[in-house]
């Protein structure tokens, strides 16, 4: 659900960033951004914030200026409905008793926390390379439009910070900056688009704006690796294909038996940044197990149809799928089971065929584990392990170092015991 400012209908709001680019020589890549400045520091470096942007801007005295003494990065900033600068103008409506007073605003930490959940920085490791501090311009809906103009137009271009600005930023934070600019969130998806653009990965900007500034019905998205998207408002719809399922009726239908294992390898990659980098932007990503009709629906549908379609099919939830492929109806224990572990040298493992036979090596079962997300590894692993522990099964783990599949079939199979190692 969108959300909406507090201001009262004679007021509005227009958020920027001061944008800090870490110098790399002295950041750490995995480390978390810095705490939270206290009211007294936040206090004192919203001083020369203010001061370079009355300079810069022609004059801030008649609007109000609410700025929080911290830092975030930009999936913290970009989220549906742009959530942050609206926290910020609403602390500033509090503020107000009776009618609008130009004030500045700084808000500090009290034990490490900011006065409102919703602008407390999440302070995840890794992130960077740039970190923003967030400030939220408040006026007249005239003064508020005039100043939105002239920020698209020049903040950017000419938004570098004061040297004594700079200092104290660095100062405040203890970080050390390459380059410190003032920037509006126009020109931070700009950057973004830019970024996305050149490493071939245009449709996730579309479905991103779409979300961030919510826009109305749905936007898909089918990639030329077969993988399909769609955003509506905050959340994000998306097909999960089994090696089988996608080699049989899915993307990897028409492709020869002998590009299927990398054909898969690549839609398995495209799913990986598409669904992890909706996550980061604060999109609920919902999974839909694919099967054959859903895929000729939506091999023609429009936007709503698609939508329709997929929320029609209850949503996968947990870590990983089981894909049962045999189950044998005797009740034998399972003597020997045998795991093998479908990887790519930059993708990490793909998914897990496991089979298991009692103690007169019949089959019992047959099986293949997908992780959906990066902690399914883990709990795939922990339930193996777990299982062979409570029926005293013997384990075997075969790492073939690629995924293996029937070229016949077009399906996953288990590693022979040469191919294993």
């Amino acid at each position: 659900m969108a959300k909406t400012s507090l201001l009262s209908n004679e007021l509005r709001h227009y958020p920027g960033l001061l944008v800090i680019e870490l110098d790399p020589h002295h950041a750490d890549p995995t480390g978390v951004p810095p705490a939270p400045l206290s009211v007294g520091a936040a206090s004192a470096l919203a001083g020369h914030l203010a001061k370079d942007l009355d300079h810069i801007l022609g004059g801030i005295d008649h609007l109000g200026l609410i700025l929080p003494g911290a830092l975030y990065d930009q999936t913290e900033i970009l989220q549906p409905g742009l959530p942050l600068p609206i926290a910020l103008a609403d602390v500033y409506a509090g503020s107000l008793q009776g009618g609008f007073v130009p004030q500045l605003i700084a808000l500090g930490a009290d034990r490490g926390l900011l006065p409102m959940a919703e602008i407390n920085p999440q302070r995840r490791p890794g992130s960077g390379p740039l970190l923003l501090l967030p400030f939220c311009f408040v006026g007249t809906p005239d003064d508020i439009s005039r100043l939105a103009r002239r920020m698209e137009d020049d903040l950017l271009q000419n938004g570098e910070v004061s040297p004594a600005t700079r200092e104290a930023v660095q100062q405040a934070f203890g970080l050390s900056a390459l380059n410190l600019s003032f920037a509006t969130l126009g020109d931070l998806c700009a950057l973004l688009r830019v970024q996305l653009e050149g490493n071939g990965l245009l449709p996730l900007w579309d479905l991103l704006e779409h979300a961030w500034f919510e826009r109305p019905g749905v936007r898909p998205v089918t990639l030329e690796s077969g993988n399909r998207l769609l955003v509506t408002g905050d959340h994000a719809h998306t097909l999960f294909y089994t090696f089988d399922d996608w080699a049989q009726f899915g993307p990897g239908r028409a492709l020869p038996a002998a590009e299927l294992g990398v054909g898969y390898q690549r839609w398995v990659w495209q799913q990986r940044q598409y669904t992890s980098a909706l996550a980061a932007y604060g999109l609920e990503v919902r999974w839909v197990l694919a099967n054959p009709q859903l895929e000729e629906i939506l091999a023609t549908a429009d936007g709503e149809t698609a939508k329709a379609a997929m929320r029609e099919i209850p949503c996968l939830s947990g870590d990983y799928l089981i894909e049962a492929m045999f189950q044998n109806d005797r009740e034998a224990p399972e003597h020997q089971m045998m795991v093998t572990c479908h990887a790519d040298p930059e993708l990490g493992t793909l998914a897990y065929t496991v089979m298991t036979q009692d103690a007169a090596g019949e089959l019992l079962r047959l099986e293949h584990h997908y992780p959906l997300q990066a902690e399914g590894l883990k709990v795939i692993i922990d339930r193996l392990v777990q299982r062979c522990a409570e029926q005293g099964t013997e384990r075997q783990v075969l790492h073939p170092g690629r995924l293996l599949y029937s070229e016949s079939g077009r399906n996953l199979r288990a590693a022979t015991g040469a191919e294993g190692h």
